[in-house]
């Protein structure tokens, strides 16, 4: 496969944000220990929203730190993010980022028990790569702006 432009990653990398299902979220308490879920995946507005009870080791990291690292769901075309994450009640989350994330994943979480948060996530830094060669220019997100 000849290497791709920034552009061409950045546009892929869209694209898969758009119409993949799953997405990986790593976060780590304020001790350090880390936790890694896998987590239903809507792009809305230029980020990744994802829902979780609010009682989960996810949740409770995000709201501690505000920081994590997302990547999609293929270690052969990667995309991997550092983000910033805002941690949303449900209840009280805006309708329209709860229609949306409905929409996308095909399911409510408002309709479970307990109390769930909308963790929405910033992208901060990204990188894009298929196979070693490349490697080099992977970084498609630099300081919360897309280089493409």
């Amino acid at each position: 496969m000849a290497k791709r432009t920034t552009t061409e990653r950045a546009d892929h990398t869209r694209r898969r944000l758009a119409t993949e299902s799953n997405v990986w979220l790593a976060t780590a308490s304020p001790d350090g220990d880390p936790h890694l879920v896998p987590l239903s995946l809507a792009w809305i507005d230029d980020q990744i929203v994802v829902a979780t009870p609010s009682d989960t080791p996810t949740a409770r990291n995000a709201a501690a730190n505000g920081r994590g690292r997302a990547t999609l769901d293929s270690a052969d075309d990667v995309a991997i993010f550092d983000v910033t994450i805002d941690v949303v009640g449900y209840e009280t989350a805006d309708r329209t980022l709860i229609d949306g994330y409905v929409t996308r994943v095909g399911w409510d979480p408002g309709d479970n028990d307990g109390e769930w948060s909308l963790l929405v996530l910033t992208l901060q830094r990204g990188q894009a790569w298929i196979g070693p060669g490349e490697i080099s220019g992977r970084t498609i997100i630099r300081n919360g702006s897309w280089l493409a």
